[in-house]
């Protein structure tokens, strides 16, 4: 009866577009922003729905790859996108939703390394850095203040490999979330972590590891509106089974979970009341183009709103 319930709610999916490519999607307090595939330019545009409504192509520079895009605020709780665009080196720019004034955070940027998957809230904004230069090669996980000179280390440093990597950091107000991606057993392991901002507290709170056909992914975390959970989903290609919406709660480190789809490649949290915003690749690989083995409903890629999520599946 659990199940059932969580998937009615889902059942009330809205499709706020269609795509022609795979790409990313990010959400906060009621606005969608996602990349956009122009198959005339062949590259993608970030566009923006407000509150469901219909989509609108925001006043930056597309890029060729889909855009790293995070949603938050600044200090001011103003709702702010940033993302990065690369040229000689990857550097994070910043996007005010109210004005469309675009800002290059140079201060963030390394001479030597390539900055990516920035996130911001509360004026903060953190982000991963890969260091090629001088040996073996490093991610970090750094953050600043965009009036600020210079970034902080918080702590957080892996060695990058074939197999291992870190991915997916989102901030509150006093917490960060970030994904470390490894080899683990057979199709690799997605580890969830949640650090303090403030001290040195870092716990793995969520494990998405492989077994027999399944092959796992965690998207990127999302903070909900009010601030007090993160929301990610893991998918479980393979088996169809234990595909599920994770909901954190960063008081009390309790889970909950709703059912979720293999299909969704990327989420954010858009609020109660639209739920998950997901893009969608029905192709399932990654390419959103036809296969013979495919029926129609499963050959073309979509940016949904969930609708009002029922947490109360099983794990």
């Amino acid at each position: 009866m659990l199940a059932l319930l969580a998937t009615a709610a889902l059942a009330a999916a809205t499709t706020l577009s269609t795509e022609q490519a795979a790409g990313t999607v990010a959400a906060y307090d009621g606005t969608v922003v996602w990349s956009s595939y122009d198959a005339a330019a062949k590259d993608f545009r970030l566009v923006l729905s407000k509150d469901g409504g219909a989509p609108a192509a925001l006043p930056v520079a597309p890029r060729a790859t889909p855009f790293d895009v995070d949603l938050g605020t600044n200090a001011n709780g103003s709702t702010y996108a940033v993302y990065t665009r690369c040229g000689a080196g990857c550097d994070i720019y910043r996007l005010s939703l109210a004005t469309g004034v675009e800002t290059h955070l140079t201060q963030f940027s390394s001479p030597t390394a390539d900055e990516r998957e920035p996130t911001i809230q509360a004026g903060r904004i953190a982000f991963l850095r890969r260091d090629k230069s001088g040996g073996p090669t490093y991610d970090y996980l750094r953050m600043g203040f965009p009036r600020a000179t210079g970034t902080k280390y918080l702590g957080v440093k892996l060695h990058v490999t074939k197999f291992d990597s870190l991915a997916a950091p989102e901030l509150s107000s006093t917490r960060i979330a970030y994904t470390r991606i490894s080899e683990g057993i057979g199709f690799g392991e997605n580890d969830v972590h949640v650090r303090t901002i403030s001290g040195s507290r870092d716990t793995k709170v969520y494990v998405a590891r492989s077994g027999g056909a399944n092959s796992p992914q965690v998207t990127r975390p999302s903070l909900t509106e009010d601030g007090k959970a993160f929301v990610w989903a893991r998918t479980n290609n393979g088996s169809g089974s234990g595909n599920r919406l994770v909901r954190y709660a960063l008081s009390s480190g309790k889970f909950s979970y709703a059912i979720g789809k293999s299909t969704w490649i990327s989420t954010g949290w858009a609020s109660s009341r639209l739920g998950a915003a997901a893009f969608v690749d029905g192709s399932g690989t990654g390419t959103c183009f036809d296969n013979v083995n495919h029926t129609p409903d499963m050959t073309r890629c979509s940016v949904i709103l969930a609708g009002p999520v029922t947490f109360d599946a099983k794990p």
